[in-house]
């Protein structure tokens, strides 16, 4: 098995804040998450990865301005992909300014485990029966879905080109009916 380490290096031709822009968009990560990840310590991406999969992880972050590396897993038999081959990516980047004064960036130690992005997601999938199936697998079986009808499209029309649809007119007032020759009578007279 084998994981992806970034350690906030940038390929050669693309800056920091376009690589952190790209990282953020990715990963859509925040802004401290982001930070961590340039901090110039070892942060591990993905993990659990057979090696194509990981080479497929490294070409899309190379794509999108950052160096990343593909380790085997601690415990693992497997060697290691070989290195970007580029002169950046041989030297060290250079540490940027902790994000809060007076605190430093961790440091990590042989034997520690780096930190992994994805290790709350691994930790709430654990425990449930969720799973991807393989590329081709169909989930929900398609349904023909019947036409809409319209019905009477015989009677619409179209607006003349350069007609005004839906804008107000002045339409003239409404006829008022001359109900001066009526009167109203009393039932209970015409009773008696």
């Amino acid at each position: 098995m084998f994981q992806l380490v970034f350690k906030g290096e940038c390929t050669p031709g693309t800056d920091t804040a376009t690589a952190r822009r790209n990282a953020r968009a990715l990963f859509k990560a925040s802004v401290e998450q982001i930070e961590r990840m340039f901090s110039g310590s070892p942060v591990v991406i993905r993990n659990k990865l057979d090696e194509e999969q990981a080479e497929k992880y490294r070409a899309v972050l190379n794509k999108h301005g950052m160096v990343a590396y593909v380790q085997p897993m601690p415990g693992s038999q497997e060697k290691p992909a070989p290195a970007p081959a580029t002169p950046e990516a041989a030297r060290p980047a250079p540490r940027p300014a902790s994000p809060q004064p007076g605190k430093r960036a961790p440091e990590v130690e042989p034997g520690d485990r780096l930190p992994v992005a994805g290790d709350k997601v691994d930790d709430i999938l654990a425990g449930s029966a969720l799973g991807l199936d393989p590329v081709g697998v169909t989930l929900v079986q398609p349904k023909e879905a019947e036409p809409p009808m319209f019905q009477h499209l015989e009677d619409w029309t179209l607006a003349p080109v350069g007609s005004d649809i839906g804008t107000e007119r002045d339409l003239p007032p409404p006829v008022v009916p001359d109900v001066s020759h009526l009167s109203l009578v009393d039932d209970k007279q015409d009773n008696k």
